[in-house]
């Protein structure tokens, strides 16, 4: 499985801290848009102690919502965090989708194609799938994909 994720969020250092939130079903185009226009007007506003965070999002395969944030400058707070998860859960519940099942992952199948499992299924099966528990973004681009 040859995935290359070295140039995702090209201007923050490994160090800086990732968020991974699964969906339980991929967005179709209307939904993705949505997302995506939700996920830029959330970054913009983003902050921790009144001070903006230096942060970016993704959503990959049209499925997983990728959080970063580079606190070099301003580190994420609890508070910052909440209000980071409250920004998933109403996201969610927009989309119908839930992006709090920790057992899920996604699984590959082809070179582009995946599938959401059941992680103890994954594991049993030896299945090529991607880590949830990243919290780096150098993490991310270079052992993201737990393969069997």
């Amino acid at each position: 499985m040859q995935l290359n994720f070295n140039d995702i969020f090209p201007d923050f250092p490994d160090s800086s801290r990732v968020w991974l939130y699964l969906a339980n079903r991929k967005l179709d185009s209307t939904e993705l848009f949505f997302a995506e226009e939700q996920l830029k007007r959330f970054l913009g506003t983003w902050k921790a102690h009144g001070k903006s965070l230096n942060c970016d999002g993704t959503i990959l395969f049209s499925q997983y919502l990728v959080l970063c944030a580079n606190e070099d400058f301003v580190s994420a707070s609890g508070c910052s965090i909440d209000s980071s998860v409250h920004f998933v859960k109403s996201l969610g519940n927009e989309l119908h989708v839930d992006f709090f099942n920790r057992m899920n992952v996604l699984i590959f199948e082809g070179e582009n194609q995946t599938k959401l499992a059941n992680y103890i299924d994954a594991v049993r099966e030896n299945s090529s799938f991607l880590n949830p528990t990243i919290e780096k973004l150098g993490e991310l681009r270079t052992n993201w994909i737990n393969s069997r």
